[in-house]
């Protein structure tokens, strides 16, 4: 039967606070969003290649009528194109001008002004309505992290990124109808959980663990960068994505470097949450089913052995860290 090691456990977690979402053509662009747009993608060290139906307008579909715009949207799946609605609060200022076929943007135009080009991938995520609720789910195909010297972003990252590239290439050739979004990631400080348990009477106040001490070893033992590989390890894990290899299958383990503080300072679980819902995208891969909120927990030992972290009530022993994850909403 697994018992516990300490009357105090602890585990470490990794929560996201800040996401954004663009089109891998406007990487470079990101810099001349909003102020508050591109100070956080500085400071996002975490990205997501997603995918999912390749949207464009249909032409002149878009009307206005007592405060309410409409327009239809189409996609193609299997060869067959399919036309979906989407609804806007308020009536643009102006007329609308379609891009050139396959009308994958739009551009207001009043007089002298102009606003956009408005792409349809955008559209789709920001009305207050769209009749396809499913093309807001996106596909996690890759995970991966950005962080050297502590500098560099994300989308400084992708500028150049060879899994990035072949993911379009890949996409371009045998998927045409699908569309590659990125997704970036902003990491909070980490939390450390602690929970009491003094109902096993073979554990003694006085063998208990310094969770001071512990602390203090965390922020000594744990940097940013440590943080971030953490993160990345886990949401690979986690979702399995296609393009991803390393971690995929063997996480947490103690054979790698990023995982030996946890083990030093003697954590008994990581946990790293993902929330998209600010976004209004859901995120699911072929082996996580969609959500707003991801929660990815691992046991750092045998759950059969040292008792899991997450076994607060449970006396069995395949009561784990594998019971805490999946999407919770």
């Amino acid at each position: 039967m697994a018992e516990r090691k300490f009357i105090t456990e602890m585990a470490f977690t990794l929560a996201s606070q800040g996401v954004m979402i663009t089109h891998p053509k406007d990487i470079s662009k990101i810099d001349d969003q909003p102020e508050d747009v591109s100070e956080l993608a500085k400071d996002c060290h975490i990205y997501l290649i997603v995918k999912r139906p390749r949207l464009g307008f249909v032409a002149d579909s878009i009307k206005w009528k007592d405060g309410i715009t409409k327009g239809k949207m189409y996609y193609h799946q299997a060869g067959e194109r399919i036309e979906i609605d989407f609804l806007l609060a308020g009536e643009p200022n102006g007329i609308i001008q379609y891009s050139e076929y396959p009308h994958n943007t739009i551009t207001l135009v009043n007089g002298e002004d102009r606003i956009g080009p408005l792409p349809a991938h955008l559209i789709s995520l920001i009305c207050d309505d769209i009749s396809d609720k499913s093309l807001r789910d996106l596909e996690v195909v890759y995970v991966g992290m950005s962080y050297g010297d502590g500098n560099r972003s994300a989308k400084d990252r992708l500028k150049s990124h060879s899994t990035l590239q072949q993911v379009l290439a890949d996409m371009s050739a045998d998927e045409p109808d699908s569309e590659a979004l990125l997704i970036l990631v902003q990491y909070a400080p980490p939390i450390s959980l602690i929970t009491f348990d003094g109902r096993d009477k073979s554990l003694r106040m006085e063998d208990d663990r310094d969770v001071i001490k512990d602390l203090r070893k965390q922020q000594e033992l744990i940097d940013g960068k440590t943080e971030i590989a953490l993160a990345e390890a886990g949401l690979i894990k986690y979702f399995k994505p296609r393009y991803n290899d390393k971690y995929k299958n063997n996480f947490p383990d103690r054979a790698h470097a990023i995982t030996e503080s946890l083990y030093d300072i003697d954590f008994i679980a990581f946990v790293v949450e993902l929330d998209t819902e600010d976004i209004k995208v859901r995120l699911f891969s072929e082996n996580m089913k969609p959500g707003f909120h991801h929660i990815a927990s691992y046991d750092l030992h045998d759950s059969s052995i040292r008792k899991s972290f997450f076994d607060l009530l449970e006396s069995s022993s395949s009561y784990s860290a594998g019971s805490h994850s999946g999407p919770i909403f």
